[in-house]
């Protein structure tokens, strides 16, 4: 048995780099516990196979997850007064070339006269400066789609989310942080209590990168906001959060920036496509106490623990949790490589390509460091 007792966290130094400490993202503590030799060969060690087809979830939500920051960016530029903070987290958020593409001031201006014209002007521009195009086997992730979610966001985001004031360091100098997409790279030392009941300590350096910060004007305390995007918004997706190991790990882990953090995410959820059968945006508090920092750090411990266990080549060796072999209706990138004989796997796996491409929230916490 080994259970977090309790923890307390810190910014990571900078001198520890990216491959002097291993650290754990909430994506890679879900793959690998989700199946450890996929979670291991696709999230750890990064290789893959070939494919035919793309991840068009993965794409979509990415567009999707753009459109948000932009019209954050908006809300502080035009609703917070301070268009500076916009346009330089904008470059920065987006890249020069993007951000220029945008027309930012020309929509900020359109703000002042039609606030909701303007911000679907803005997530057009968004979609069409992306990478994303359609594909003919999915005929639900579509640019079409996109844009129609985009809008159907923009007049709830006007209605619901404009009210909620987002996070600003220092409302004089536009290149201090704000709470538009803001990097986390910290270490959890946590009070573990392991087999036969020993107490000691560990430490698990985590990365994440939360989406909006708001901050209450009075109590100066910070409260995180996280967007997803989902083919079926019902009941059973807004459940899944009551539990969900990313906000508790990302609540934790901005209590190392910031002296006061709510318990409480405020989830924001887009359905893509828009559906004539339900809501196409809804957002809901939901709350994690230091009792659900300590459930994640648990659950990341025994990630950190199969990583070990099986590193390098072991990989194919790690456990295969079948019932995930056909997760989101498709089947997993690795059954042929799980289905073949142990030595045919042995130089399957040799032949696999290495992606070396990070995640968002990797990419930001080591090139955009806070």
């Amino acid at each position: 048995m080994t259970r977090v007792l309790d923890w307390r966290v810190q910014r990571t130094p900078s001198d520890v780099t990216k491959t002097s400490m291993p650290y754990v993202t909430s994506s890679l503590v879900e793959a690998v516990t989700t199946c450890p030799k996929w979670g291991i060969i696709h999230n750890v060690q990064h290789k893959r196979f070939v494919t035919g087809y793309r991840q068009m979830a993965l794409e979509a939500g990415s567009v999707m997850h753009d459109v948000f920051a932009a019209f954050n960016l908006m809300q502080i530029a035009a609703v917070q007064g301070l268009p500076d903070h916009g346009r330089f987290h904008g470059v920065s958020l987006y890249g020069e070339h993007r951000f220029e593409a945008l027309s930012f001031d020309k929509y900020l201006e359109l703000y002042k006269q039609n606030p909701s014209r303007a911000l679907e002007k803005l997530a057009v521009d968004v979609i069409a400066t992306s990478d994303f195009y359609d594909d003919e086997n999915d005929r639900n992730r579509t640019l079409a789609n996109l844009e129609h979610c985009a809008f159907e966001l923009a007049g709830y985001f006007l209605s619901n989310l404009s009210r909620f004031p987002i996070y600003i360091e220092d409302e004089n100098d536009p290149t201090k942080t704000i709470g538009v997409e803001k990097s986390m790279d910290v270490i959890f030392t946590c009070d573990v209590i392991g087999e036969f009941n020993n107490p000691y300590k560990e430490q698990i350096r985590f990365i994440g990168l939360g989406d909006v910060l708001y901050q209450n004007p009075e109590t100066k305390r910070v409260k995180l906001g996280e967007y997803k995007t989902t083919s079926t918004m019902g009941d059973g997706w807004r459940e899944q959060f009551r539990t969900r190991h990313q906000q508790s790990g990302y609540i934790g882990a901005l209590q190392a920036y910031f002296p006061e953090v709510a318990d409480e995410c405020i989830l924001i959820g887009s359905a893509l496509p828009v559906r004539k059968t339900s809501a196409p945006n809804m957002h809901f508090p939901i709350h994690r106490d230091r009792e659900a920092v300590g459930n994640f750090l648990t659950t990341a411990l025994f990630t950190l623990d199969v990583m070990a266990q099986y590193r390098d080549e072991a990989a194919i060796d790690a456990p295969m949790f079948t019932h995930s072999c056909n997760r989101y209706f498709r089947p997993c990138a690795l059954l042929d490589l799980c289905s073949a004989q142990r030595e045919d796997q042995q130089v399957m796996w040799e032949q696999m390509i290495i992606s070396e491409e990070m995640s968002p929230s990797e990419f930001k916490a080591f090139l955009r460091k806070e």
